[in-house]
């Protein structure tokens, strides 16, 4: 099975830059790319997940993780800085490297670049799952969810205003983070419906208990929910049962 793709506009985007004699930039970048994706890649076999793709897209990638949505933010964080800390790791490596100045130069720039673009809290950028993972520790998985949009759809609107330069590559930047911002906005009942399908499924090493009125929508990943009701506790698997019984 083939898991690492090169998006069709890559090809296209290296082509146009070999036409105008800029080939080895786009070749840097590709490489700083493709090292990023190794890095979450790295530290995802490392906490035994399976990788479903990698995708790599003229100005950045996308690696599709086999993983439940309750998976502990400590290791959505890690998985997410794995891309980061592969660029940091390569700004010493690039030091070392018997490469030409302008070479170098060419590496350097574009690897800070990658890098400050990633930690923007925009989704599908690594600083939103970051930032989705601590307010994850926060609050519950739905307020989350709110907030996490919210910062992305604010995130994209400061975005175009502060690129005042438009070139091809920025439109497919902006067109694709409008695009995986719809999406995780329209996917959203689905996402926690199976939050909440897979607490009632699956047996969970909670770091945390809790103890507390209110309903499903109060729960929180990495903290297993009990209920009071009417003088007495509720566990949630009890709660999550008879919402499930009724399908």
């Amino acid at each position: 099975m083939k898991i690492i793709k090169v998006n069709f506009l890559t090809i296209y985007f290296l082509f146009i830059l070999f036409l105008c004699g800029y080939l080895k930039i786009g070749l840097c970048i590709f490489l700083i790319i493709l090292i990023h994706e190794l890095g979450h890649v790295f530290f995802i076999k490392i906490l035994k997940y399976k990788v479903k793709k990698i995708e790599i897209f003229p100005f950045g990638g996308i690696t599709k993780i086999e993983k439940d949505i309750n998976t502990s933010t400590n290791k959505e964080i890690l998985i997410a800085s794995g891309g980061i800390i592969f660029q940091l790791i390569l700004l010493i490596v690039i030091k070392y490297l018997p490469i030409s100045a302008y070479t170098e130069n060419i590496l350097l720039k574009y690897n800070m670049s990658i890098i400050f673009f990633n930690i923007l809290p925009i989704i599908p950028l690594d600083g939103s799952v970051i930032l989705n993972s601590i307010l994850n520790k926060l609050f519950s998985y739905k307020k989350s969810y709110y907030i996490y949009l919210t910062i992305s759809i604010v995130g994209i609107i400061l975005y175009i205003f502060s690129n005042y330069y438009y070139s091809l590559n920025n439109y497919l930047i902006v067109g694709l983070l409008i695009v995986k911002t719809y999406y995780a906005y329209k996917n959203y009942h689905y996402l926690f419906n199976r939050f909440l399908l897979e607490r009632y499924l699956n047996k969970y090493e909670f770091k945390y208990l809790n103890t507390k009125e209110g309903n499903l929508d109060i729960l929180k990943i990495d903290t297993y929910q009990y209920f009071k009701e009417n003088n007495k506790v509720v566990s949630e698997k009890q709660k999550l049962g008879k919402l499930f019984d009724k399908v």
